[in-house]
């Protein structure tokens, strides 16, 4: 899953959900009749869009790529300013990549599993399209394939399936955006009695990579991660790739130049997000230049960082990768994010949150949530930064990141960012 910033499976949601608790609980407000200029460079996003969320309440600010506020309150679990079928619940996340349609997707998961699609000038919802079709799906990742389609993972399974169309769960959905309607569905590979558990979806050229994440269906386990090509020629899979030894991965980042990409693996973890196994955390490289792709090489969790990783990294150059550790409730170490150089090996502190309650000791467990970096575009990197409540700002120089001064996002109502991405 996008470990930091959700609700994870089984293991994860007491370190989570005790983030809740901690945190405002207080009730967002509708959209502030936003009327944002937005501009788009050929080949970039044209802005940001920042999920702020007690895991109770949520609300989306409207930001710049550098991470200025532009609005506020662009949605909210409060409301909008038109009422809409299906109200915004507390586990609101962004696609891992940004749409290239320029819309603004919100990820409505567990309990609602709903795709919205906003006007990100305004914050009008444009449409919303429910696909859990009769079980707990659980939305994990969005991604688009044309003008008028995209696929949805759906990491949970149904029990019962065969009542309704498209209701198998475990697969990837293909749904038209217009109408919007779901329009088929692709199963994913199974592995004796462990469920697929399909999670994050990376465009790359003529295929769509989908990570497995393979937790029990107890959820209380988990089998080594897989990454699966499906061919947009077709929409069927084309290949698998076992990821041996690697567990509970996030989405594929893919290298500003083309020639690379990497996944970032947790562990198993327990409920209070601490990591079972360290040697199953670590950074997973490959070579985009086969199909499957090749393993060029890895690097293990304990020698990037001494703890386990989070399930997400972005590239912020060819050869360089933004990562942030994964940290367990009340444990003596608190959130870092690493800049790692994938050629040399070699990885830098850039940030490390505050420590806990109980006179300092004790960390906060996840607290840095998304990262979104624009090499070639603005040459940012922003940071969802839930211990101080900011945006933290990094300015991409070559192969080096130079610290800017951290932003809060002006009009919220106290939630913590969680999530960050583009559109």
């Amino acid at each position: 899953m996008h470990a930091a910033l959700r609700r994870a499976p089984g293991s994860a949601i007491a370190a989570l959900g005790a983030l809740g608790v901690l945190a405002c609980n207080v009730a967002p407000t509708t959209h502030d009749h936003c009327a944002a200029k937005l501009e788009r460079a050929p080949g970039c996003p044209a802005g940001a869009l920042v999920v702020m969320s007690d895991f109770s309440s949520t609300q989306v600010a409207l930001a710049t790529l550098d991470g200025n506020t532009l609005c506020g309150s662009l949605a909210s679990s409060a409301g909008t300013e038109a009422p809409v079928p299906y109200a915004f619940s507390g586990d609101v996340v962004l696609p891992s990549s940004p749409p290239a349609s320029g819309r603004a997707v919100l990820l409505d998961s567990y309990g609602t599993n709903v795709v919205s699609f906003l006007d990100p000038a305004s914050g009008a919802v444009i449409s919303q399209l429910p696909v859990a079709t009769g079980f707990e799906a659980t939305i994990e990742d969005y991604v688009e394939i044309d003008a008028g389609r995209a696929l949805v993972s759906r990491w949970s399974d149904n029990p019962v399936p065969g009542a309704e169309p498209f209701d198998a769960g475990g697969d990837v959905l293909v749904i038209d955006t217009e109408a919007p309607r779901i329009i088929g569905e692709i199963p994913m590979p199974r592995d004796g009695g462990w469920p697929p558990r399909p999670a994050g979806l990376t465009r790359a050229g003529d295929e769509v990579w989908v990570t497995l994440q393979r937790f029990s269906t107890d959820v209380r386990s988990e089998a080594d991660a897989e990454l699966v090509g499906i061919s947009l020629d077709g929409l069927s899979v084309a290949w698998t790739l076992p990821l041996a030894g690697m567990k509970n991965c996030g989405p594929t980042a893919l290298s500003p130049d083309g020639e690379r990409a990497l996944l970032a693996c947790s562990g198993e973890l327990d409920v209070t997000g601490a990591v079972q196994n360290l040697d199953e955390s670590g950074v997973v490289v490959l070579d985009r230049s086969t199909s499957p792709p090749s393993e060029r090489g890895r690097f293990a969790a304990s020698d990037v960082a001494g703890a386990s990783l989070q399930g997400d990294a972005q590239f912020y150059a060819p050869g360089r990768v933004l990562l942030k550790t994964q940290t367990a409730l009340g444990s003596a170490s608190n959130n870092r994010l690493l800049a790692l150089d994938i050629d040399g090996g070699a990885a830098l502190t850039l940030l490390e949150a505050r420590a806990g309650a109980n006179g300092g000791k004790g960390g906060k467990g996840v607290v840095y949530g998304g990262v979104f970096c624009t090499p070639g575009c603005a040459d940012q990197c922003l940071l969802a930064d839930a211990d101080r409540a900011v945006i933290q700002r990094f300015s991409i120089d070559g192969e080096d990141l130079v610290a800017e001064p951290a932003l809060a996002v002006s009009g919220s109502v106290g939630l913590p960012p969680r999530g960050i991405g583009g559109f």
